[in-house]
């Protein structure tokens, strides 16, 4: 069943068609309906590439009006219906309107060019950029392969750091992201936080965490979650040094999976529960697993 499960997990997850769209990361970011009736937008974005160029038609052949640079700020109004492919990327081109001096300015972008999201702090944008898709070919299926980039500025717009994490994320449409306190983490002020879910049974909820010590970005370790009712969970959590059951100088991620088992019981159903323990070490800097301990094993009648 296990094994089954997994193979149903990987085609869902791992095979697209070329058709796919992915502004849905972004539109479902700020919490807005993707719909082919309906282009309205009405959100705030912010340039997530080092510079980028403004164009009078939605598309690359347009005439060039003006270009924004990392950290600009606009008001994405709608998408054009107009979908272009760039660095593996498949989003919409969108109108856009921002300030420029004391101008008011119209035009259009390719929406890959904005980060995912932002959040703002104490002088500081934290924010998640979609860098490229990187696919490959698998007889009659595509694997992809999303490179996604923490980035901190300042309050000049000026890039502190960056991370990448590359991941396969198909499906997993649903962006977050969340500022956190150090849990007690030693040389962190702050951990930024995102997460990847999706709308059915089967699609894996990923959590990437990067710790900011005030002048750079520290990969976490990550975790994930995936249910099918009734069939089959699997759930990570961590417990940081200040939080109950932590401890100085280390990570815990506790896992729980169950799986169900064959019944000769057609009025029951009985689950495999089982729990174990990563341990991870902290200096810092960088999180190291050094140990795996099983917590409990147990077969439990539904």
């Amino acid at each position: 069943m296990k094994q089954l499960f997994f193979i149903f997990l990987f085609l869902i997850s791992g095979c697209v068609f070329a058709q796919d769209n992915h502004s849905v990361y972004w539109i479902y970011g700020k919490n807005i309906g993707f719909s082919e009736e309906d282009n309205t937008i009405e959100k705030e974005g912010i340039v997530g590439v080092k510079n980028c160029y403004v164009r009078d038609l939605p598309s690359t052949s347009g005439k060039l009006v003006d270009s924004l640079q990392l950290g600009n700020k606009v008001m994405v109004k709608k998408r054009t219906g107009a979908v272009q492919k760039i660095k593996g990327i498949n989003m919409d081109w969108v109108e856009i309107q921002y300030r420029s001096g004391n101008e008011t300015k119209k035009g259009y972008l390719w929406l890959g060019f904005l980060a995912l999201d932002f959040k703002e702090s104490e002088g500081l944008t934290f924010m998640t950029v979609l860098e490229r898709i990187n696919t490959r070919k698998e007889e009659d299926y595509e694997k992809q392969e999303f490179v996604l980039a923490a980035k901190v500025l300042d309050k000049s717009n000026v890039l502190l750091d960056s991370k990448e994490i590359r991941k396969n994320i198909t499906e997993s449409y649903y962006y977050r992201q969340e500022l956190m306190g150090n849990f007690g983490l030693q040389n962190i002020q702050k951990l930024y936080r995102i997460s990847f879910s999706g709308e059915a049974c089967g699609i894996p909820t990923y959590f990437f965490y990067f710790g900011w010590t005030g002048t750079k970005l520290l990969l976490m370790p990550e975790k994930m979650a995936v249910s099918d009712a009734g069939v089959y969970y699997y759930s990570e959590n961590f417990i940081f040094p200040n939080e109950p059951g932590g401890k100085q100088g280390f990570i815990y991620k506790v896992i729980e999976e169950a799986e169900e088992q064959e019944s000769t019981n057609d009025n029951e159903s009985v689950m495999l529960e089982k729990s174990w323990k990563e341990t991870y070490s902290w200096d810092g800097e960088q999180a190291k697993l050094i140990k795996k301990s099983l917590l409990r094993q147990e077969l439990v009648k539904q």
